[in-house]
């Protein structure tokens, strides 16, 4: 009986044992499917030939391979590695061109394609380079020795479902904070309407590279506005320095003024004194004489000095004062200019750098003017929402060029096709919103339907081909309790009917 027990217990230990070791070497095949993974992922892009080896190697370690075929791909890469040798030699490329190889990965890969990063981005880690987990396995701590780890502790390996995760909800919280910016809008197109999951890499790359480059944009943008700020800070101080000096030179030629003045005074006095002395003193008359006059020729004297150093003062601020002018002058001249410059960067703020008509800070600042004015006359408004049809189909088929075209000409159609009372704004991406001031739905309703047949006969030529394009409006006014943003809301929704209609219509709501 003891000895039955003593084996149960030696089976169970032996048992734990096994499942131990099994769970521990899954674990570290699981690592070693992400390592075989990566490394394919770095030596990508060397030579066509290697690429498709390192393609096969993924294709296995995505499934349960067997000794026999890991064994059979070793000769094929050996002699692919050993070609690499009779390649010239070229330098390192650049760090951008890495998202490319992570395209490729992306759409090997079973899993839906992680995100891939722009140009100059480095790229997270891609979670489809490797093959899923062995069954049972799970992401858990790399047992000691499995994997180098520089600070002593266990290599956290992360489930690819949860880097996913991460990266989608890492570009979810940046493309919300770029889409506070007016000048970003524009560009961030399908990223901002599309879940993340669902837009291929490329579609992605590009979107993030159009972000990248108009942030590069606005921050050279920003850096011109310093300096051109510092410069006239510099301009404006050196401009008050010169007031300020000559303000305190004027300070100090009046204190020489009246320090001349009260040394003139205690002369005449002195000599008003003498003279009284000499009266005294003088014992007939033309002694008297001689004293009077040599008293009064001195006082002359200092006179003619006061006066010199008068004439010499009041020259003197004259010029100083005719410098100033001068300057005041160009001060002025310099702040007229400054301020029809400050002008004009404020229009162009206001201003769609791709259309050349206003852009949606514009028309923010319009709709409350004119909701204004409705609340005050009751003068009706008519607020349109415009949006190109199927618009993601022309960059997709023609690219972004086209797609710029073709928001640039309908653009200044929907300018050209309004009266000078009325408002016309590029809203974001395809999208634009007019405001018809004093016209009702119904008359918003006429003018739309032929500006919106206007477009449709437009001649845009793609490659030789002619293709049409088409656009639907949604259509309000303001009513009780409205406000502005509530109002666009109704339009909005309005064109959502006409895109569910069969789109290229108006409709009302």
């Amino acid at each position: 009986m003891k000895n039955d027990s003593e084996l149960r217990q030696k089976y169970l230990d032996t048992l734990e044992r096994l499942e131990t070791a099994e769970a521990r070497w899954g674990k570290l095949e699981n690592v070693l499917r992400l390592i075989v993974g990566r490394l394919c992922l770095a030596a990508r892009g060397r030579s066509a030939r290697l690429d498709g080896e390192l393609r096969s190697i993924g294709d296995l370690v995505r499934r349960q391979p067997s000794t026999t075929e890991l064994e059979a791909c070793l000769e094929p890469l050996s002699r692919a590695v050993a070609a690499l040798d009779e390649l010239p030699a070229t330098p390192d490329p650049p760090a951008a061109a890495h998202a490319a190889p992570a395209a490729h990965a992306a759409h090997a890969a079973p899993a839906a394609p992680a995100p891939t990063a722009p140009s100059g981005v480095r790229p997270a880690a891609d979670s489809t380079a490797a093959a899923a987990p062995s069954p049972g396995a799970q992401a858990t701590s790399v047992p000691n020795g499995a994997a180098p780890e520089s600070t002593g502790e266990r290599a956290r390996v992360v489930a690819p479902s949860e880097r996913e995760a991460r990266v989608q909800a890492a570009l979810v919280a940046m493309l919300e904070r770029l889409a506070t910016l007016p000048e970003l809008r524009p560009a961030l197109g399908d990223l901002q309407d599309r879940a993340i999951a669902d837009l291929a890499p490329d579609e992605l790359a590009d979107g993030l590279e159009r972000i990248a480059r108009l942030i590069g944009e606005q921050r050279a943008s920003l850096a011109r506005e310093k300096q051109e700020t510092e410069e006239l800070l510099r301009q404006v101080d050196t401009r008050l320095e010169e007031i300020s000096s000559y303000l305190a030179g004027q300070a100090a030629a009046l204190q020489s003024a009246q320090e001349s003045t009260q040394q003139l005074n205690l002369l005449v006095l002195d000599e008003v004194h003498d003279l009284n002395d000499d009266v005294q003193r003088a014992e007939d008359l033309p002694e008297l004489r001689v004293r009077v006059r040599v008293r009064l020729e001195t006082i002359n004297t200092h006179l003619q000095d006061f006066r010199a150093r008068e004439d010499q003062r009041l020259a003197s601020q004259m010029s100083n004062t005719g410098r100033m002018r001068i300057r005041i002058a160009e001060l002025e001249r310099e702040t007229e200019a400054l301020a029809e410059r400050l002008q004009k960067e404020q229009q162009l703020a206001m201003v769609d750098p791709l259309t050349g008509i206003p852009n949606r800070a514009a028309y923010d600042d319009r709709i409350g003017h004119e909701y204004r004015r409705w609340q005050q006359h009751a003068v009706p408004v008519s607020i349109l929402a415009w949006d190109i049809d199927r618009f993601k189909a022309v960059n997709d088929a023609y690219g972004h060029r086209a797609g710029d075209k073709v928001l640039r000409v309908i653009a200044q159609h929907l300018a050209q096709h309004v009266r000078g009372t009325d408002f016309v704004a590029r809203y974001g991406g395809e999208e634009f919103v007019m405001l018809l001031t004093g016209t009702s739905s119904e008359q918003a309703l006429i003018a739309a339907d032929k500006i919106r047949a206007g477009i449709a006969r437009i001649g845009f030529h793609f490659r030789a081909k002619p293709v049409t394009v088409t656009a639907s409006c949604g259509i309000t006014t303001f009513v009780n309790d409205d406000t502005p943003d509530s109002a666009f809301d109704r339009a909005d929704r309005a064109l959502y009917r006409a895109k569910d209609a069969g789109r290229n219509c108006c409709v009302i709501l």
